[in-house]
């Protein structure tokens, strides 16, 4: 079965964890039927220093180390329903600025650049005890005779088709 890893920036993450975010926008959508598993990858950042322990910091998710991101997928959602959201600066298009994305307004427009977003919405939301190593999934490669599957040896820009794991 065909499901989706995307890849989502720490601060994200912490939101989607601890159940602030609930939708997800993007500049595209996959073409799946809904609902469908999303695999969260939370992306690796900068190293940042923790004052508190010297050496580790406190997140919403176990066995996190002091990085802006671990680099591993830290858990999974069921995304029940994509909503499209006509985005234009000059406020009269229905823009994602909906409870749940906790973008503002300004982040949306500078997002969108006059194009259409989609919001994922979140649901069924598990976060992993142990974070995953990516190499443990499998992409799906799009080849003219349907999907062949792939080993992931690096995370997708924004999102890509994997096989679901059971």
């Amino acid at each position: 079965m065909k499901g989706v890893m995307i890849s989502i920036q720490p601060k994200w993450c912490e939101l989607i964890a601890s159940g602030k975010k609930t939708v997800e926008v993007r500049k595209t959508k996959p073409k799946l039927e809904t609902p469908f598993k999303c695999y969260i990858y939370e992306t690796k950042g900068k190293l940042r220093w923790c004052n508190k322990c010297q050496d580790t910091c406190e997140r919403p998710y176990p066995n996190c180390a002091c990085f802006e991101g671990q680099g591993k997928v830290i858990g999974e959602f069921v995304c029940d329903r994509i909503t499209e959201y006509e985005c234009s600066s000059d406020g009269h298009g229905q823009l994602a600025t909906t409870c749940g994305t906790c973008l503002t307004y300004d982040e949306i427009i500078n997002y969108c650049n006059g194009n259409e977003l989609y919001g994922w919405h979140i649901s069924d939301l598990v976060i992993y005890d142990k974070p995953r190593e990516l190499r443990g999934f499998t992409g799906l490669r799009k080849t003219k005779f349907g999907y062949e599957p792939i080993k992931l040896t690096r995370p997708p820009q924004s999102w890509c088709y994997v096989e679901v794991v059971e």
